[in-house]
Order: C-alpha cells, then structure tokens, then sequence
C-alpha cells in the first residue's frame, strides 16, 4: 500500500546560511539554462524558493533590527 501523505521536513538554518542560500538561488536563475535543456518545473521551483528565503530575510530584518528613531 502506497503512502499517499505528501513527506515534509524542516531545516533549521542561521542568517548566515539563510543568505548565502538565497545568494545561491539568485546565481541559480541568473544561470538557469532554459527549457527544454531543464524541466521548466525547476526555474519555478528556483523562484518560489527565492521568494522564501527573501520573506525569510524579511521577517528576520523586521524582528531583529531594532531602529532608534530619535537617531539621525
């Protein structure tokens, strides 16, 4: 009998490895060489993960970055 429960896992990663992974997508679409040389499934897969880790930044920036504003 097949599982038909689609497997999700987790990993857990630093900003320093949630930019450098980002970085790494963004070099990855630059490179990408184009359908029919790559399933056109993979840039869309490129993208949606670039989009991500790119909230992920996001998220980190807006809870971690503490701006005083009565600093100018």
């Amino acid at each position: 009998m097949e599982d038909k429960e689609e497997w999700v896992g987790t990993l857990s990663l630093n900003m320093d490895a949630t930019k450098l992974l980002y970085d790494h997508f963004l070099y990855s679409i630059k490179m990408w060489p184009g359908y029919p040389a790559r399933p056109a499934e993979e840039q869309e897969f490129l993208l949606y993960m670039k989009h991500q880790l790119f909230a992920m930044l996001m998220e980190y920036n807006f809870h971690n970055n503490d701006v005083d504003p009565d600093n100018k």
